[in-house]
């Protein structure tokens, strides 16, 4: 039986900063003091502010759990060209190999067009 309806939400909280670590430490005070149960996360990179622009998205009906969030770089991979998405699955797979707790990811990519894989994970 599929439990996806624990992961449907409809609330949001927006954060920014320099770096995916400062919003991690950001995040991980929000969830334990608005008591949120963190579910998705959006990230994008402003290019004019050189400031990463993420979002979180929560539910406030069931109980919360600590979070954290982790980044690891991918390196640049050509996805315009034939095989770029299947490198793109075979290194996600790979980065995610040995974490932890992963409740979703997202993918942002550098203005030089570099990709990171930034996960949210539950650390409790």
């Amino acid at each position: 039986m599929s439990h996806i309806v624990h992961q449907v939400h409809e609330n949001f909280k927006s954060f920014r900063g320099t770096s995916v670590e400062t919003i991690s430490k950001a995040i991980a005070e929000f969830v334990l003091e608005s008591g949120a149960a963190a579910k998705s996360i959006g990230i994008v990179h402003v290019n004019k502010a050189e400031e990463l622009l993420f979002s979180l998205g929560f539910r406030t009906d069931e109980p919360s759990y600590p979070v954290a969030l982790e980044a690891v770089a991918l390196g640049h991979i050509d996805t315009l060209h034939a095989g770029g998405l299947d490198k793109l699955d075979t290194v996600l797979a790979l980065a995610a190999n040995g974490i932890d707790g992963i409740v979703c990811h997202e993918l942002l990519v550098t203005p030089s067009g570099d990709f990171t894989v930034v996960f949210l994970r539950h650390t409790g």
